[in-house]
C-alpha cells in the first residue's frame, strides 16, 4: 500500500488523539509527562547536574564544570607527545583559544599580557590545504566507456599542481604540543 492509499488521520478526528485518565508516570516540574523515563524527566526539570569529576552543581547542559574542564584540557594537553616546530605555519594557544604566527609574537604577547609561555598550552599546528580535483572528474556526464579528452586530464593535473605549489590556506591544531625552551619566557 503506497502513501496515496493510507487511510487518512484528520486533526480533529477522534483516531488523532483522544484523553486519556488514569496514567501514572514520571512528569517535571514543566508539566512534561516522560512515563517511566526518571532520568529524562529530571532533566527535563533541572537548572543544574553534579559535576562528573567533583560531584558539585554546574549549569545543565555541562557534564563537568569549568576547573574540571580547565584540568580535563591540562591533562590533554600534557599527554600531547612533544615535538620542536620549524617556525613554519601558526602555533595555537590551548589555554588561550588564540593563534600565534611566530616565537616573536608570542614573547611579546607574554610580556605585554603578564603571561609564561608555559602557560600558553602551545600546540604546533597542521596545514588545511584546497582540496584537489579528482581524476575520475566528470565521469558521471561521460558516455559509456568515455574518456576525459587529454586537454582536460591536463587541465586537472595542472589544476592540482597548483593547488600543492599554494601551501596551506588555514591551519588547524595539531596532535603535538611545542617543546619547551631551555629558558621560559
Amino acid at each position: 500500500m503506497d502513501k496515496l492509499e493510507q487511510e487518512q488521520v484528520l486533526f480533529n478526528s477522534d483516531e488523532a488523539a483522544h484523553f486519556q485518565t488514569g496514567l501514572s508516570g514520571w512528569v517535571s516540574r514543566h508539566g512534561h509527562y516522560w512515563g517511566n523515563d526518571e532520568r529524562a524527566a529530571r532533566y527535563d526539570g533541572c537548572t543544574h547536574v553534579l559535576c562528573d569529576d567533583c560531584g558539585k552543581p554546574v549549569d545543565r547542559g555541562w557534564l563537568v564544570c569549568k576547573a574540571c574542564r580547565e584540568n580535563r584540557d591540562k591533562a590533554r594537553y600534557e599527554a600531547m607527545p612533544e615535538e620542536e616546530w620549524n617556525e613554519v605555519g601558526m602555533l595555537y594557544s590551548d589555554a588561550l583559544e588564540k593563534y600565534f604566527a611566530s616565537l616573536e609574537e608570542i614573547e611579546e604577547f607574554c610580556e605585554d599580557e603578564g603571561n609564561k609561555v608555559s602557560e600558553l598550552r602551545l600546540i604546533i599546528c597542521e596545514g588545511q590545504y584546497l582540496p584537489q580535483i579528482s581524476d575520475d572528474y566528470g565521469c558521471d556526464v561521460l558516455a559509456e566507456d568515455g574518456e576525459l579528452p587529454d586537454a582536460a586530464i591536463d587541465a586537472v593535473e595542472k589544476f592540482n599542481d597548483a593547488i600543492k605549489a599554494a601551501g596551506p590556506v588555514s591551519w588547524y591544531p595539531g596532535k603535538k604540543r611545542l617543546a619547551p625552551k631551555g629558558e621560559e619566557g
